[in-house]
């Protein structure tokens, strides 16, 4: 019979962000802003995880505009000096600046092969690499007829795959 792992205890910060607006470039930094507020906390924490499409408006209509690309392989080493994602590269140096692990809430991604748009979380190490991504797989849909009808499937594809990372090698 094999033990059950033993599990470091580590410090969250979850970010909630408000004003969230058309303007992408303004989203991205008022989330880096957040990033530094949270790890500049009364205990600064191992882990930081940013919400939901924090770099765009939330709704099916904007994930399209708003999408970029990350082409992102497991496995592989990931350049993010020369990623096309702006969204990525701001991760990438709050996490580094701030020494912590950042778990990049969502964003929407295009992937140029398929011209699918998926909502994809990126994880990065306290070093600012790129070390997993997780394309959503149970897309938000609803209809309530004559109450609300929102729907993240007219407009995103669900992911396939579970996403795991490993962050024992930074102790």
């Amino acid at each position: 019979m094999s033990k059950a792992p033993v599990f470091k205890p580590f410090t969250l910060a979850l970010v909630q962000l408000g004003q969230i607006g058309a303007e992408k470039t303004a989203n991205l930094q008022h989330a880096r802003d957040m990033i530094l507020k949270a790890a500049r906390g009364h205990k600064k924490p191992d882990l930081i995880v940013l919400p939901e499409c924090f770099n765009s408006p939330y709704g099916h209509v904007h994930f399209p505009v708003y999408a970029e690309k990350i082409g992102f392989t497991p496995g592989r080493p990931y350049d993010v000096a020369k990623s096309d994602s702006v969204s990525v590269k701001m991760l990438s140096s709050a996490a580094k600046e701030t020494g912590t692990w950042l778990i990049g809430g969502s964003i929407p991604e295009r992937d140029p092969g398929t011209n699918n748009v998926y909502n994809t979380c990126t994880v990065y190490n306290p070093n600012g690499d790129l070390v997993a991504t997780h394309r959503k797989v149970h897309l938000f849909d609803i209809d309530i007829p004559g109450k609300i009808k929102f729907k993240e499937s007219e407009t995103l594809t669900g992911g396939t795959t579970q996403t795991f990372f490993d962050t024992g090698q930074y102790d």
